[in-house]
């Protein structure tokens, strides 16, 4: 009688043993599943905080630089666009897309955007709005001459649409 005893200890301790191990396997299945699945969805969030930052740093350069009051106040709204873009597009890396608006907000307080701001952009049309990251950056800027600005800029990664 002793040795079937036995046999059913040890039947019954393999079978806690297969539970356990079954148990670890699962464990390890979903914390890799989770592993897996966030760290895809992490790309695209990060990709948004460097184009904000990218999009920081060209706007204050913009205004570090006196850009405005050389393009858009001591210029016409033609060449001093022009001139925009081209500090903009200097400041950009290659296969990033932009769209910089500038709103003359220097006005009646009851209407207190111009009617027609300044926008410049390197994007096809429709491109932005096909992006799936898109960075939007804006900042205030008062020049020596008084006048405010809201400043705009778009930000998107090329290719991604």
């Amino acid at each position: 009688m002793p040795h079937k005893t036995h046999t059913y200890t040890h039947r019954g301790q393999s079978r806690i043993l297969e539970a356990v191990i079954g148990a670890v396997i699962i464990f390890l299945v979903f914390t890799a599943s989770y592993y897996l699945i966030q760290s895809s969805s992490s790309i695209p969030t990060q990709e948004t905080a460097d184009l904000n930052r990218l999009g920081y740093n060209v706007l204050h350069r913009i205004v570090e630089s006196d850009t405005i009051e050389e393009t858009l106040e001591t210029q016409d709204s033609t060449s001093g666009a022009a001139s925009l873009q081209m500090v903009v597009r200097e400041a950009l890396p290659q296969g990033i897309y932009f769209n910089l608006t500038v709103y003359n907000c220097t006005g009646n307080p009851q209407t207190p955007f111009a009617p027609n701001p300044v926008s410049v952009s390197n994007a096809p049309e429709a491109e932005m709005a096909k992006s799936k990251e898109v960075s939007s950056t804006s900042t205030t800027y008062t020049s020596k001459n008084g006048n405010i600005y809201l400043i705009i800029l778009k930000t998107a990664r090329a290719g991604q649409g």
